[in-house]
């Protein structure tokens, strides 16, 4: 009798154990379920908190208007430089031809051609001078806009506590060969951007407004 108590209690006990273990397997799906569901939350909270902007820089240049008025600038010294390059080149055709019109080994013709000789190395100095001052001139304004652009772009950036702005191009694909459709087209670091986030049109009109104040008392 003892032993048939026994083998029953024993029964009555797995058959509690039974229960538990099912009843336990039975939570592991709402476990996983609850754990897979909570992975695209995170994901897509973490997505949200990050803030980005594009920004074309060839439009921003483009448009900024003290680039137009450096542009003119420079300009008009390129035309000063080539006046001053063309009026020399007029006067050693001028002596040439005097020279050519005097007696060889006269002291008059030795006297011009020696002051040929020096105007002319005094033209291609004055040449090679035009040519590096301009283009320093261009490289130095173009730096300065671009410190200036970039130092735009990085106020709005902590201003509106921005994640990444990233620099948008949008290159001219007509080309000549495919070396360089093919450089153009590794350029393009953006492929597509909503109107959203593309901050270029701020950048322009802030820049624009303050060189419109700081030029008005001048």
């Amino acid at each position: 009798m003892k032993v048939a108590k026994t083998v029953k209690k024993k029964r009555r006990m797995g058959k509690g154990i039974l229960c538990i273990v099912a009843s336990v397997l039975c939570l592991f799906p709402w476990l996983q379920n609850t754990t897979q569901a909570k992975e695209p939350e995170v994901a897509a909270s973490a997505s949200k908190g990050l803030k980005m902007a594009v920004v074309d820089l060839n439009a921003v240049f483009e448009k900024y208007e003290k680039r137009k008025v450096f542009d003119a600038q420079l300009k008009e010294q390129e035309k000063q430089y080539q006046k001053n390059v063309t009026d020399r080149k007029k006067e050693l055709v001028s002596l040439g031809e005097k020279i050519q019109l005097l007696d060889f080994g006269s002291e008059a013709r030795k006297k011009d051609e020696e002051t040929f000789e020096k105007k002319n190395m005094e033209l291609e100095s004055y040449a090679k001078f035009a040519e590096k001052s301009l283009a320093k001139k261009y490289k130095d304004y173009f730096e300065s806009l671009y410190t200036e652009v970039c130092k735009e772009v990085e106020d709005i950036g902590k201003r509106e506590q921005y994640d990444l702005i990233i620099k948008k191009e949008e290159p001219e694909l007509q080309s000549s060969g495919i070396s360089e459709l093919q450089f153009k087209v590794g350029i393009k670091t953006v492929l597509y951007n909503s109107d959203s986030v593309d901050i270029t049109n701020r950048i322009i009109n802030n820049l624009n407004k303050r060189f419109s104040e700081g030029t008005k008392g001048k």
